[in-house]
């Protein structure tokens, strides 16, 4: 049975997910107080650069309606909050003012049309026992209609989020009742193409399953980054792959996220390790893995800068700008953070990248900084090559190896450069 779903929330996750609903069949009211998004979602257009959206939101079409106010809430049967919620700086906590926000918009239009009932699905990550303790309770003092609650938080990845929500490994429900749990999991189910193990928990249980899935996953990269600094450290002739797809054989550790290489990045991974450790403080514990975690990352990131700074270069390029190949994103990517420690140092700093959204998003970032713009209608990758005495492969993207659409490269000329390849492509 198809469902009426209002959803709050078209971020980069967001609209993936929303869109998925409408092309099943089910009638989707987004909202966002983006006006500028929804003027482009409106007129069928991409807003981001993400795999499959744009086919996404053209076979939506029929079953979107897209706005920036809440009116029309009540008359659907489930609300879906997927919006953010930022990191708070020093703390490591996340805010939750845009979800109460939310929350208290929804509550709003349900009591002006006396609903009855109503379901809501929280997707955004927040702190184990937000729920509970803010959330439920405000919902209560806000309105007399029923509402039932669940929380089904994503494990997707940005480049891949549309395929992840269509076959994730595993599909995750917290509820605050078995009938809640068994209305999320039949909408969830409409929109998978696989069927993967359903896990229902309690809402505290799946608050904190989220937050420390992620943080495990650093917990594995920072190792394989650990044991790439120990082998240099002990024979610069080790190969460190050899070693890492050798552990990786044995079932209980699996080589997935388990390659040295550059520091972990993006918008989930460091922000969840911060926030797990905020968690064991909260309780009176000390969380001295995801502290060890953070100290390899930022070892990690200083090895790759004294390496790019060798040779005290004059003009320094940047290959594969996003935190991880395939997308636009920059959030705590190699990339990213290698600018902001250089960006007083006097150099001419050559960007590179398939995407032009990722250039464009490193300039606005830093508008004061004199970039080399090296769009790939105007450079080759042996363009940036002969142009700059020290270059980084930042998120290792072979594609810059292996499309010919990029140049063909001397490798004489890399081999006399200050190339470093923290990944191994070479």
């Amino acid at each position: 049975m198809k469902k009426k779903i209002s959803f709050v929330g078209l971020g980069k996750l967001g609209l993936p997910l929303a869109t998925n609903f409408a092309k099943n069949g089910h009638k989707v009211l987004a909202i966002d107080k983006n006006s500028r998004l929804i003027e482009i979602l409106t007129a069928g257009k991409e807003p981001w650069l993400e795999v499959g959206l744009l086919n996404n939101i053209k076979q939506a079409r029929k079953n979107i309606s897209y706005t920036t106010g809440y009116v029309g809430v009540a008359d659907t049967d489930i609300t879906i909050i997927l919006v953010n919620t930022p990191s708070i700086k020093k703390d490591g906590s996340f805010s939750n003012l845009f979800v109460e926000q939310s929350i208290q918009s929804i509550c709003r239009e349900l009591e002006v049309e006396k609903k009855k009932n109503h379901h809501i699905i929280l997707s955004s990550t927040v702190m184990p026992g937000s729920i509970n303790n803010d959330f439920i309770p405000l919902i209560k003092s806000l309105t007399n209609c029923k509402v039932s609650f669940s929380y089904v938080p994503d494990f997707v990845a940005i480049g891949q989020v549309i395929s992840d929500f269509e076959n994730p490994d595993f599909l995750l429900i917290g509820s605050d009742s078995e009938k809640s749990s068994d209305v999320t999991k039949k909408l969830y189910k409409s929109i998978l193409k696989s069927k993967p193990p359903i896990k229902q928990l309690t809402l505290a249980e799946a608050e904190l399953c989220k937050v420390s899935l992620n943080a495990y996953v650093t917990t594995k990269i920072s190792f394989a980054n650990y044991l790439g600094l120990l082998a240099n450290k002990i024979d610069p002739n080790i190969n460190v792959d050899n070693i890492t797809d050798t552990i990786g054989l044995d079932a209980r550790i699996g080589t997935k996220y388990f390659k040295s290489g550059g520091p972990y990045g993006g918008t989930c991974f460091p922000r969840d390790t911060w926030a797990f450790a905020k968690v064991s403080e909260k309780v009176g514990l000390e969380s001295f893995q995801m502290f060890a975690n953070e100290k390899i990352n930022d070892q990690t990131d200083k090895d790759i800068y004294q390496q790019v700074m060798n040779n005290n270069p004059t003009s320094i390029g940047l290959v594969g700008l996003g935190f991880k190949p395939g997308t636009s994103v920059i959030t705590e990517g190699v990339a990213i953070k290698l600018i902001e420690k250089i960006k007083n140092y006097q150099c001419k700093i050559y960007l590179y990248d398939r995407y032009s959204d990722t250039i464009d998003n490193i300039i606005a970032e830093y508008p004061d900084l004199d970039f080399v713009d090296c769009r790939i209608s105007n450079y080759t990758l042996k363009d940036v090559v002969s142009a700059c005495d020290s270059i980084l492969f930042c998120n290792g993207d072979r594609v810059y190896l292996e499309d010919n659409h990029f140049g063909e490269v001397d490798m004489f000329e890399i081999n006399t450069k200050n190339v470093i390849d923290p990944w191994r492509m070479l």
